[in-house]
């Protein structure tokens, strides 16, 4: 079996854009905060398209069905001895492929907004929302267990209620 532990920078890169942009973006100009989130999610899928190489042709055995395995794994929260709740990433051929497929769309969407926002007062603001929003699609796309998988998509549910409120103070909106 390889090692698949690279993955946890696969979410990890947008959730530190998320953090970097929201909290320093207003010291830079607006274009560099473009361009961290830009580059963050580029890294993201290009990583994402390493995983799915390797995943399909480099650790099958040509005729054996592709097996689930956990990539990474922490032990979040030790309730009792026999309720524990983890935290990881679980890579299977549908989520191998969502990775490619989020990664690549999320990447596309960073590229046109760098042109959309240009001169908006709030653009490191929406680039932070942008990478928190690729942060919880890919979160949940790899979740390990159920608990991990709703934290997930209610921060995908949050995001999109960033992004369209992203607009708070125009009347028109």
């Amino acid at each position: 079996m390889t090692d698949y532990t690279y993955t946890l920078l696969i979410p990890l890169i947008p959730f530190l854009v998320f953090v970097a942009v929201g909290l320093g973006g207003h010291k830079v100009k607006p274009v560099v905060s473009g361009l961290i989130g830009t580059s963050g999610l580029g890294i993201s899928a290009i990583l994402s398209y390493m995983t799915a190489i390797k995943y399909f042709f480099s650790a099958h055995v040509a005729g054996a069905p592709y097996t689930a395995l956990k990539a990474f794994e922490v032990n979040w929260l030790h309730l009792t001895d026999k309720l524990t709740i983890n935290l990881g990433i679980l890579l299977d051929p549908i989520s191998v492929m969502m990775l490619v497929v989020v990664t690549t769309v999320s990447f596309m969407v960073h590229l046109y907004s760098l042109g959309y926002m240009k001169g908006d007062p709030g653009y490191y603001r929406f680039f932070s929302f942008l990478s928190l929003f690729s942060f919880s699609m890919l979160g949940l796309v790899i979740a390990t267990n159920i608990f991990q998988m709703y934290i997930f998509w209610e921060l995908v549910g949050v995001s999109p209620f960033l992004l369209i409120g992203f607009y708070y103070e125009k009347p028109s909106a």
